[in-house]
């Protein structure tokens, strides 16, 4: 895994936002990118926290990507949305910075 598959993932859930398992891949993909920009989740996995700690600062593109396709996804539903508020909170605190 590295920057460009995690921009792939992230694109592919801006342009098929409704494909639930691609869905779940690009929220831990922005779970990443929040992550290596320093807001990682609570709920993030070990391995994950060490993938970020390695990787440094992402390109300052990729977190707005992470965004947009976090916008998409949680556009789909209730659920979607209330799942990630904190996630696009985080995200966005980082693309202010």
């Amino acid at each position: 895994m590295d920057w460009s598959s995690l921009a792939v993932t992230l694109q592919n859930a801006c342009e098929r936002p409704d494909d639930a398992a691609g869905a779940e891949e690009a929220v831990r993909a922005a779970e990443l990118v929040a992550a290596t920009a320093g807001e990682p989740g609570d709920e993030l996995s070990d391995a994950d926290r060490d993938w970020a700690e390695q990787h440094g600062v992402p390109p300052d593109e990729l977190v707005e990507l992470a965004c947009r396709s976090m916008k998409c996804v949680a556009a789909q539903s209730t659920e979607w949305h209330e799942r990630l508020l904190d996630l696009r909170f985080r995200l966005g605190d980082v693309a202010a910075g």
